[in-house]
């Protein structure tokens, strides 16, 4: 059961990602990072993809959470990297059918970012909490938070991070706006206090006691 939820976290992540980058109103700091990257290496292959760029970084990512805590157990965090990759293609395909007219006024595109957003924070919070070993992203998280010892200030830093590297890739990519904006610095800080807000709400759902 909880290994289907610890999938399930991540499937939920994967379309949050998706809602994000298709509203085009500022994706989160890794997901602008992620979608340029993807933009300037895509000129030289069609094999690359968002997801295949999600498991590239991840697994960068994961070998940097390793140095930090010599764990070898993060290494089983690519397994879900690997699925996480995939279902962003798959989400990203699947929503390529819907109609750009159903998003495309500005309310409409704030909506879906917003969503997007409490979808990912709360995929995220799955994962933590189900007691396997989380993507390298999450994994890093726990890693420096054990350091930190505040997962809202650690997510807000590592995010931090990322979108120097977005608005890095941007300006390379001549068009830093598209996926960078005034949301994207909300994003920024709100999504550690979301992922810190619904896994206290998910481990209190789990772990309440039943009154007969």
């Amino acid at each position: 059961m909880k290994l289907f939820e610890h999938i399930l976290g991540f499937l939920i992540i994967s379309i949050g990602i998706v809602f994000v980058i298709n509203a085009k109103l500022g994706a989160g700091s890794l997901d602008a990072f992620n979608y340029y990257l993807t933009e300037l290496l895509g000129k030289y292959s069609n094999f690359i993809t968002l997801g295949r760029i999600s498991i590239l970084n991840g697994t960068l990512v994961m070998f940097l959470a390793y140095m930090i805590k010599k764990d070898k157990k993060i290494f089983i965090s690519f397994i879900f990297l690997f699925l996480v990759g995939n279902f962003i293609d798959i989400s990203q395909w699947a929503f390529s059918f819907v109609s750009v007219t159903l998003y495309d006024a500005l309310i409409e595109r704030f909506i879906l970012a917003s969503l997007g957003t409490i979808i990912i924070s709360f995929g995220v919070s799955m994962t933590i909490l189900t007691g396997y070993q989380p993507s390298p992203f999450e994994a890093l998280l726990l890693v420096l938070d054990e350091k930190i010892h505040n997962i809202s200030l650690t997510k807000i830093l590592i995010d931090g991070t990322y979108l120097i590297g977005a608005f890095i890739l941007g300006f390379i990519y001549k068009d830093v706006f598209e996926q960078i904006g005034i949301f994207t610095i909300v994003l920024t800080f709100l999504t550690g206090i979301l992922v810190n807000h619904f896994t206290k709400k998910i481990y209190k759902f789990k772990t309440r006691k039943v009154v007969v």
